[in-house]
């Protein structure tokens, strides 16, 4: 089972309900029954979150065995303004752009210049880490795995100061390592900013361009983007909201270009269905193979121990821009959650 939620601090919501039984041993499928029930408790909720105001608006999309089963919208896209939110509106991913980054990653591998492990020292020579050996040998797969040695958060304060992406890469040859190459997991923006980068290059696009060509456009995702400037241009939009003194009031809006292949989607819940319908399906939407399998499922992969579930006291995983994690049953659950401080908290859980 699988649930993504998304969307501005008063959050969007989207669920995703998927049997994954091909990594099942012995678990139990979700039925027909259990979706429809879960959808109508999911409403209830989702509008009573805006009754009382604990959001301003949200939307939510269910898939179930590779079908869109279910779309609407809840609240409004701006405090103060009539607009409501739809299946249709468009809302700034946070760190989602993660999983949704690494599958373009993955349709980049899929044809055939790149793979996981290539280095990114043969894709962009001018990208440096600190340490000789380090900036020789890194992976797309060890910067996706947050397993390359950069501090957790490496040159998020830089971006913060005003440095474009350019600036940040160039500088993390200066920042020392927390922890030897690939010994510990430690989250870094940058740091999969940088292997997406390089996937790119290899093609000769940036990456705002390989995400069109190689997944938004092909999906018919043509609410889905990873430019701010096309976020900002959408009439059907929900900025982001702060509570100030218990109200919720639309401030300023956050610009993740720099490191947009980390944090810098924007997408409707209608879209981000069909990019659910897509790892479902092992890279297939309505029969046809658009991703390769084998590319997309290193995506769903253990890569990095990161702690353990203090419920179960299973391990839990970093794979490719995905948590990941096995339930008690041995079936695989996948996730990841993110949020800007200006307004917007997503998770898939």
């Amino acid at each position: 089972m699988m649930r993504l939620c998304v969307g501005t601090i008063g959050f969007v919501l989207i669920v995703l309900l998927a049997p994954f039984s091909a990594h099942a041993q012995g678990g139990t499928q979700v039925t027909k029954e259990q979706v429809d029930k879960a959808r109508a408790e999911i409403e209830k909720l989702a509008q009573n979150q805006v009754d009382t105001n604990v959001v301003p608006g949200l939307a939510i999309a269910i898939v179930f065995q590779d079908h869109v089963v279910y779309a609407k919208g809840f609240g409004v896209r701006e405090v103060g303004k009539p607009e409501k939110v739809d299946a249709d509106t468009v809302f700034q991913l946070a760190s989602v752009s993660k999983p949704i980054g690494a599958t373009v990653v993955a349709a980049l591998v899929s044809a055939g210049k790149i793979a996981w492990d290539s280095k990114i020292s043969d894709l962009d020579p001018t990208f440096a880490m600190y340490d000789p050996w380090g900036t020789r040998e890194i992976t797309i797969r060890d910067l996706y795995a947050h397993r390359s040695g950069l501090p957790a958060h490496a040159g998020d304060l830089l971006e913060d100061l005003g440095y474009d992406r350019a600036q940040v890469l160039y500088r993390l040859r200066f920042q020392k390592p927390d922890s030897s190459f690939r010994s510990h997991y430690a989250y870094t923006n940058f740091g999969m900013t940088a292997a997406a980068v390089a996937a790119a290059k290899a093609y000769d696009l940036d990456w705002a361009n390989a995400s069109e060509q190689k997944l938004h456009q092909p999906l018919g995702r043509h609410s889905t983007s990873s430019r701010y400037s096309d976020f900002i241009a959408r009439t059907n939009k929900a900025v982001g909201h702060v509570l100030v003194n218990g109200k919720w009031v639309h401030k300023l809006q956050r610009n993740p270009d720099a490191q947009s292949p980390a944090g810098g989607v924007s997408s409707s819940v209608k879209d981000v269905a069909q990019w659910l319908r897509l790892h479902i399906a092992q890279g297939k939407v309505s029969g046809r193979q658009m991703v390769d399998e084998k590319a997309l499922a290193e995506s769903h992969h253990p890569h990095m121990l990161t702690g353990f579930s203090p419920l179960t006291g299973l391990p839990n995983f970093y794979g490719l821009g995905m948590n990941v994690s096995y339930d008690q049953q041995g079936r695989l659950h996948l996730s990841h959650s993110g949020a800007f401080a200006l307004g917007a908290a997503t998770t898939i859980i």
